[in-house]
């Protein structure tokens, strides 16, 4: 049934998705089965993701209700557990998962068992950011030591290695965090792990204002791994930001730079010539930027016309608008948003498998954005306005939508409508929007 309903799912059926879902819940409560749990989680997951698109949030709370008054139940493994939890903590039981996250480490400790390393990991890890949110710093450091008690290097395969290095990091752990990517580039320097670990480094330096560090860091990191390309400059044009922030010596500074450029020239990659040319075009080197942006934009032209009405054409049309922005050429950014909906408007009949839907919806998104802020910048409010309310209207429940309510309230504010303005800011939801709209109101109402 399952199986079925996903089919249904990836063929834009799905009302009839909905209908199996609901099913396999209403089965399992009426006559439960302990081999079915995961399958029911997972049907769950699916329905409150559906109805989160949807806008339907009476719906997610009964769901969310029905998932607490009846699980877990005592035949939940701690994977069935974990993921639990991790539907309470996205559709607001908080507490709830919390809890649930609590009991899955105090339940596996008192039966250890090497399988289960994978979800303690994802567990700690959660809890970890969960305590950060709350700016709990004892509760940071007991679970750490925690982790070290349960733990060694030895005993962790290397993504658990990296996702708990990574997790350190964000919770402001940087000396334990450093040590695990210290650990991870000696002793799996040649792996994509490798790789990361090495490039996160130099960024804690930079942070820390260890340049020396740094320096050391983003040089080895060229050294070890020139492909991809596109990571390779990008530790480059950090090092030589590591260089200027520590001598201030413009003569070396300049001299790297047409490295750089001479590097790109023999690059093919459209993309990683767009992304140098807005690098350097922050670093202020206009000319150098124009000149690497000329390179990028005809070699993006000439993939466009060799993949016509394709994603990747799409795709194409999509990098030159959001790096044509930071580069100021506002005519670009409207050309290929333009070309963006129009691929995408002559594309809806033809089927494609869902990852690429995701993927094509969400560049949509993006361009209203871009178009939006283009058509601002030329004062073409009525323009901007039309497309911010395509982006609120068509995607709702976009982690982007309160920036969107916040903006379309500016650009009301520069049309002199303030009314409209008054409106769409009290709809900004919590985020760090909702404070900048909650000052421009104060200032209206004023």
């Amino acid at each position: 049934m399952y199986s079925l309903a996903r089919i249904y799912l990836d063929n834009k059926l799905s009302g009839d998705a909905i209908g199996l879902f609901e099913q396999i819940i209403k089965e399992q409560k009426a006559n439960y089965n302990p081999h079915n749990n995961k399958v029911t989680l997972r049907a769950y997951s699916k329905l409150l993701k559906i109805y989160e698109s949807q806008g339907e949030n009476e719906k997610i709370a009964g769901l969310i209700e029905s998932l607490r008054s009846n699980y877990p139940t005592s035949d939940f493994d701690l994977k069935d557990k974990h993921n639990l939890a991790g539907l309470y903590l996205k559709y607001g039981l908080e507490t709830d998962g919390e809890e649930l996250l609590k009991e899955l480490i105090d339940e596996a400790g008192s039966d250890p068992d090497s399988s289960n390393t994978n979800v303690l990991v994802k567990t700690y890890s959660k809890l970890l950011k969960i305590c950060h949110k709350k700016k709990n710093k004892d509760s940071i450091d007991d679970l750490v030591k925690q982790i070290s008690r349960e733990f060694t290097i030895e005993t962790l395969s290397l993504n658990n290695i990296y996702k708990l290095a990574v997790t350190y990091l964000k919770c402001g752990k940087k000396e334990e965090g450093s040590k695990l990517l210290k650990e991870i580039t000696n002793q799996y320097s040649y792996t994509t792990f490798g790789r990361k670990a090495m490039f996160l480094l130099g960024r804690l330096s930079q942070s820390n204002e260890d340049w020396d560090s740094a320096i050391r860091y983003y040089a080895e990191y060229v050294k070890r791994y020139p492909d991809p390309p596109f990571f390779a400059l990008k530790a480059y044009s950090r090092l030589i930001d590591s260089y200027w922030s520590r001598d201030a010596n413009m003569e070396l500074v300049q001299d790297e730079i047409r490295k750089l450029s001479d590097i790109v020239n023999d690059i093919s990659d459209f993309e990683t010539q767009l992304n140098l040319a807005r690098d350097l075009k922050w670093k202020g080197m206009d000319e150098l930027a124009s000149a690497t942006c000329s390179l990028g934009l005809s070699a993006a032209r000439e993939f466009i016309s060799k993949n016509e009405d394709t994603y990747k054409a799409l795709r194409a049309y999509w990098i030159i608008e959001k790096y044509a922005y930071a580069l100021g050429r506002f005519d670009l950014v409207e050309e290929s948003g333009n070309s963006i909906l129009e691929i995408v408007n002559n594309s809806e009949n033809v089927l494609m498998k869902p990852d690429k839907v995701e993927k094509t919806e969400y560049i949509k998104s993006q361009t209203y954005l871009w178009l939006a802020k283009v058509h601002r910048n030329k004062e073409g409010y009525q323009e901007a306005i039309k497309f911010l309310k395509m982006f609120i209207e068509n995607h709702p429940n976009h982690k982007e939508v309160n920036y969107a309510r916040y903006e379309l309230g500016r650009v009301y504010e520069d049309a002199k409508q303030v009314e409209g303005a008054i409106s769409m800011y009290k709809m900004v939801g919590d985020s760090m929007w909702k404070k900048k709209a909650e000052k421009r109101l104060s200032v209206l109402r004023f």
